[in-house]
């Protein structure tokens, strides 16, 4: 059997997971998308990187050994399990479900410190975990991480007792270690809900009970996608107003969990039928408190069929995609999709409460704006909405990913519609869905690798 430390190896150049994928795309400095009318048929979505990377938080600190199906294996979810790995956590992945031997939150100090890459669940909620250890450390990643906001969490550390410092308000963080008291806090989620997921995953393992409330516009169902899974897994959390309390000593106990499939990562698929005119059947889809899983309502709003047959969600894309007016407030990581579409409508579309895209990968409401007007389409960024004014996007152009894997996949969609589309560091999508480049060929999708003019260009 092979550790998650020996199955990190097998990496592309760029540190991308290549393994799996049996393309070769991810390697390629561009992509040539090559229209070929509607793309159609039914295939799984992979699992959901969200839950993923929860599941192994509290597996990691959970006593015993845990047993995760399904799991998604992609960059973020290797580089939060080599920084468990660094803290004590022990698993076995082998092709198999992955076997998790937890700490039982006897969390280990970190003399080297723990890279989070490019992953932001892994930076948030290892350092709110590393802040349950006696010894410390620090929690840092590459560039693009660095520059994401992460104060509020260490804010929220501190006033919860631990010894926090961030730089500037982000990566890196130096947790000085001796765990986290308990009490009260208020948290402010504005830039990322994921600082509230990162407290209450820790705070079973607080000295005493913790009252977290959270304060600020975020796409709060991902916090309540964490309580239901602390639930799960054993944890005491009571529903207050505004927030949770977590009562201290009531750790979390081993499991044997189905990692759900990803709705985001679904929306990226049904783009690729609205774009086209064509049908693409998620055949994997279950109840979830994702909220990317309500992008079938916009969808439905840009011209689309969506139809449920037993469980299986098809979206079948119309002759003509139409402009929109919606709030992307509960999702706000499909502005990337929906901007994509609403090029390719004629009219003006306007995507709301999208204000937190510029602190995601990249600024992305700038890089939609950059990107998409080198098709021709106007696009003006506001600080927090989108202004689209669709239906003359035309090639060719060379569009720069910033190494976004959600830009990537977008600007896929629009690749399929119109020619003349190359997409810059296709490996990016190894962020959360390795696999992606494979499935857009099984649905039909054309994807050739740039010649070196196309690079160049």
């Amino acid at each position: 059997m092979r550790s998650a430390s020996d199955s990190c190896d097998h990496t592309s150049r760029r540190g991308h997971v290549a393994a799996t994928v049996v393309t070769g795309v991810l390697q390629a400095p561009a992509l040539r998308l090559v229209p070929g009318g509607p793309i159609g048929g039914a295939l799984r979505a992979p699992a959901s990187k969200s839950v993923t990377n929860r599941a192994l938080i509290v597996a990691a600190l959970a006593s015993g050994t845990s047993v995760l199906h399904a799991a998604l294996d992609s960059d973020d979810s290797r580089a939060m399990r080599r920084c468990l790995t660094a803290l004590g956590a022990r698993f076995v992945v082998d092709g198999g479900p992955w076997q998790v031997h937890g700490t039982g939150g006897r969390i280990g100090s970190a003399p080297e410190p723990l890279h989070a890459q490019l992953s932001g669940t892994t930076a948030r909620f290892v350092t709110a975990v590393l802040a349950l250890s006696d010894g410390g450390g620090v929690v840092t990643g590459a560039p693009p991480l660095r520059r994401r906001p992460i104060g509020p969490l260490v804010d929220a550390l501190r006033t919860l007792g631990a010894k926090a410092e961030d730089t500037d308000g982000g990566l890196p963080v130096r947790l000085g270690g001796g765990g986290i008291a308990g009490g009260v806090v208020e948290v402010d989620v504005a830039g990322s809900s994921q600082f509230a997921s990162a407290v209450l995953l820790a705070a079973p393992y607080a000295q005493t009970d913790v009252t977290c409330r959270w304060r600020g516009t975020a796409a709060t169902d991902y916090i309540a996608l964490t309580v239901e899974l602390m639930r799960r897994w054993g944890a005491d959390v009571r529903s207050v107003p505004s927030g949770w309390v977590v009562r201290a000593g009531a750790g979390y106990r081993p499991r044997v969990e189905t990692i759900e499939y990803d709705a985001s990562a679904a929306a990226h698929l049904y783009a690729l039928a609205a774009a086209t005119g064509g049908t693409v059947t998620v055949t994997n889809p279950a109840p979830t408190r994702q909220p990317d899983a309500g992008a079938v309502a916009v969808f439905e709003a840009l011209g689309c069929t969506v139809t449920d047959d037993d469980g299986a969600v098809a979206v079948r894309g119309p002759s003509q995609l139409r402009p929109i007016d919606v709030s992307l407030a509960a999702m706000p990581d499909q502005v990337t999709t929906f901007a994509t579409l609403a090029a390719l409508a004629p009219g003006t579309s306007v995507l709301r409460e999208v204000g937190v895209a510029r602190l995601h990968e990249t600024d992305r409401l700038s890089a939609l704006a950059t990107e998409l007007g080198r098709l021709g389409v106007e696009i003006a960024a506001a600080r927090d909405s989108l202004t689209v004014h669709g239906g003359s996007a035309a090639g060719p152009a060379r569009l720069q990913t910033y190494d976004d894997h959600r830009l990537a996949m977008a600007f896929a969609a629009v690749g399929l519609a119109i020619d003349g589309v190359t997409i810059a560091d296709p490996g990016c999508v190894a962020k959360t869905y390795p696999r992606f480049w494979d499935d857009l060929r099984a649905l039909g999708g054309r994807v050739a690798v740039a010649d070196e003019g196309e690079v160049r260009r």
